[in-house]
Protein backbone atom coordinates (compact mmCIF):
# COMPACT_ATOMS: atom_id res chain seq x y z
CA UNK A 1 0.00 0.00 0.00
CA UNK A 2 1.47 2.99 -1.23
CA UNK A 3 -0.61 5.54 -1.48
CA UNK A 4 -3.65 6.21 0.61
CA UNK A 5 -6.60 8.62 -0.37
CA UNK A 6 -8.92 10.27 2.31
CA UNK A 7 -11.97 11.90 1.94
CA UNK A 8 -11.86 15.15 4.71
CA UNK A 9 -15.37 17.15 5.21
CA UNK A 10 -14.27 18.89 8.73
CA UNK A 11 -16.15 16.23 10.59
CA UNK A 12 -15.34 14.41 13.69
CA UNK A 13 -15.74 11.03 11.23
CA UNK A 14 -13.36 12.52 8.98
CA UNK A 15 -10.44 13.33 11.59
CA UNK A 16 -11.24 9.97 12.10
CA UNK A 17 -10.72 8.39 8.80
CA UNK A 18 -7.71 10.94 8.62
CA UNK A 19 -5.92 9.24 11.97
CA UNK A 20 -6.53 5.78 10.54
CA UNK A 21 -5.36 6.17 7.53
CA UNK A 22 -2.31 7.32 9.06
CA UNK A 23 -1.89 4.58 11.15
CA UNK A 24 -2.55 2.26 8.66
CA UNK A 25 -0.06 3.83 5.99
CA UNK A 26 2.83 4.37 8.62
CA UNK A 27 4.57 0.89 8.17
CA UNK A 28 4.31 1.09 4.67
CA UNK A 29 5.49 4.46 4.22
CA UNK A 30 2.33 5.14 2.39
CA UNK A 31 1.84 8.88 0.66
CA UNK A 32 -1.13 10.07 1.98
CA UNK A 33 -3.55 12.68 0.58
CA UNK A 34 -6.55 14.59 1.90
CA UNK A 35 -8.92 15.89 -0.66
CA UNK A 36 -11.89 18.16 0.29
CA UNK A 37 -14.38 18.44 -2.49
CA UNK A 38 -16.46 20.83 -2.75
CA UNK A 39 -19.91 20.17 -4.63
CA UNK A 40 -21.05 22.43 -7.70
CA UNK A 41 -24.01 25.02 -6.88
CA UNK A 42 -27.09 25.48 -8.57
CA UNK A 43 -28.19 28.96 -7.93
CA UNK A 44 -31.91 29.71 -9.17
CA UNK A 45 -31.58 31.46 -12.72
CA UNK A 46 -32.90 34.84 -11.27
CA UNK A 47 -29.99 35.66 -8.82
CA UNK A 48 -28.11 37.59 -11.29
CA UNK A 49 -26.18 39.24 -8.62
CA UNK A 50 -24.52 35.31 -7.55
CA UNK A 51 -20.99 35.07 -9.69
CA UNK A 52 -20.60 31.38 -9.40
CA UNK A 53 -16.83 31.56 -10.19
CA UNK A 54 -16.85 33.85 -6.63
CA UNK A 55 -18.45 31.30 -4.75
CA UNK A 56 -16.96 28.35 -5.89
CA UNK A 57 -13.01 30.48 -5.17
CA UNK A 58 -14.26 30.86 -1.67
CA UNK A 59 -15.82 27.63 -1.13
CA UNK A 60 -12.25 26.01 -2.09
CA UNK A 61 -10.21 28.37 -0.06
CA UNK A 62 -13.24 27.02 2.80
CA UNK A 63 -12.34 23.48 1.83
CA UNK A 64 -7.88 24.39 2.12
CA UNK A 65 -8.60 25.72 5.57
CA UNK A 66 -10.70 22.63 6.95
CA UNK A 67 -7.63 20.53 5.17
CA UNK A 68 -5.17 22.44 7.42
CA UNK A 69 -6.91 22.67 10.68
CA UNK A 70 -7.79 18.64 10.02
CA UNK A 71 -4.16 17.72 9.35
CA UNK A 72 -3.09 19.60 12.89
CA UNK A 73 -5.74 18.03 14.66
CA UNK A 74 -4.29 15.02 13.09
CA UNK A 75 -1.38 15.54 15.03
CA UNK A 76 2.34 14.36 14.11
CA UNK A 77 3.05 11.99 11.17
CA UNK A 78 6.33 10.84 9.44
CA UNK A 79 4.45 9.96 6.51
CA UNK A 80 4.46 12.15 3.18
CA UNK A 81 1.14 13.92 3.19
CA UNK A 82 -1.09 16.29 1.24
CA UNK A 83 -3.76 18.20 0.95
CA UNK A 84 -6.34 18.71 -2.58
CA UNK A 85 -9.53 21.11 -2.54
CA UNK A 86 -11.66 20.66 -5.53
CA UNK A 87 -15.05 21.09 -7.25
CA UNK A 88 -17.35 18.69 -8.12
CA UNK A 89 -19.50 15.73 -6.97
CA UNK A 90 -17.80 14.00 -3.99
CA UNK A 91 -17.80 10.78 -4.04
CA UNK A 92 -17.68 10.76 -8.37
CA UNK A 93 -14.83 13.01 -7.89
CA UNK A 94 -12.76 10.93 -5.37
CA UNK A 95 -13.69 7.67 -7.02
CA UNK A 96 -12.64 9.47 -10.59
CA UNK A 97 -9.01 10.61 -8.61
CA UNK A 98 -8.41 7.16 -6.91
CA UNK A 99 -8.29 5.54 -10.11
CA UNK A 100 -6.61 8.03 -12.34
CA UNK A 101 -3.69 8.71 -9.87
CA UNK A 102 -3.90 4.98 -9.04
CA UNK A 103 -4.60 5.23 -5.22
CA UNK A 104 -4.24 1.80 -3.09
CA UNK A 105 -6.88 2.83 -0.35
CA UNK A 106 -9.85 5.34 0.01
CA UNK A 107 -10.75 6.52 3.42
CA UNK A 108 -13.90 8.14 4.31
CA UNK A 109 -15.43 8.50 7.40
CA UNK A 110 -19.20 7.66 8.47
CA UNK A 111 -21.15 9.64 11.02
CA UNK A 112 -23.21 6.29 11.04
CA UNK A 113 -26.77 7.40 10.08
CA UNK A 114 -29.74 5.05 9.59
CA UNK A 115 -30.62 3.94 6.73
CA UNK A 116 -33.60 6.31 6.34
CA UNK A 117 -31.76 9.20 7.19
CA UNK A 118 -29.27 8.22 4.44
CA UNK A 119 -31.77 7.37 1.76
CA UNK A 120 -33.08 11.47 2.34
CA UNK A 121 -29.88 12.74 2.61
CA UNK A 122 -27.12 10.52 0.86
CA UNK A 123 -23.98 9.91 2.05
CA UNK A 124 -20.94 9.94 0.26
CA UNK A 125 -19.60 7.05 2.21
CA UNK A 126 -22.04 5.27 0.68
CA UNK A 127 -22.14 5.99 -2.38
CA UNK A 128 -18.06 5.36 -2.43
CA UNK A 129 -18.18 1.74 -1.24
CA UNK A 130 -20.67 1.07 -4.08
CA UNK A 131 -19.03 3.01 -7.05
CA UNK A 132 -15.20 3.04 -6.13
CA UNK A 133 -12.98 0.30 -7.69
CA UNK A 134 -10.63 0.57 -5.56
CA UNK A 135 -11.30 -0.66 -1.90
CA UNK A 136 -12.86 1.71 0.27
CA UNK A 137 -12.28 1.75 4.11
CA UNK A 138 -15.68 3.49 6.33
CA UNK A 139 -14.15 4.52 9.63
CA UNK A 140 -16.54 5.14 12.24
Amino acid sequence: MKKILVAVDGSDASLKGTRKALEWGKPFGAAVTLIYVVPPMVLPGDAPWARMDEIHAAELKRGEKVLAETLAAAGETPLNVSTRSVLGPAAETISELADAEGYDLVVVGSTGKGAVKRMLLGSVADRLVHTCTKPVLVVR
